[in-house]
């Protein structure tokens, strides 16, 4: 083949329908075992001080709108957590309460702290005043 400003052509066989799918399936599934969808959510670790009185553990709550959690987690008696598959440029906001060990009562909310998940691997500004020389 004839190369053309110092690039060449390659040609590639033309492949059996049914092998251009199964290849097709291969490659699907090794992307997503290299890039599974985790991978483009965001998370947020949170650490809070306990409270000095005996406590059994902590529950962490969490939405999308101040003061209204639609989510909440156990964590049990660890007092710092991170939160996965956030969604990137979405705004949380979360609070913590307290339980006892024998679970039957628990503390009021804490103080409500909120945090926007950053948006990564953002496209960078495409280059300005390109010229030839």
């Amino acid at each position: 083949m004839a190369d053309v400003q110092g690039f060449s052509r390659v040609g590639f066989p033309r492949l059996h329908p049914s092998r251009s799918v199964s290849r097709s399936l291969w490659v699907i599934f090794l992307f997503l075992c290299l890039f599974p969808s985790n991978a483009l959510s965001g998370q947020v670790t949170l650490a809070w001080d306990p409270p000095s009185a005996e406590y059994g553990g902590f529950i962490l709550a969490y939405g999308t709108s101040s003061g209204s959690y639609t989510q909440t987690q156990d964590v049990g008696a660890q007092a710092i957590y991170t939160v996965p598959s956030l969604n990137p440029g979405q705004t949380y906001y979360f609070a913590v309460k307290a339980y006892d060990r024998a679970r039957k009562n628990e503390s009021p909310f804490s103080n409500q702290v909120s945090v926007t998940v950053p948006i990564l691997n953002a496209r960078p500004a495409p280059p300005k005043n390109v010229q030839v020389y």
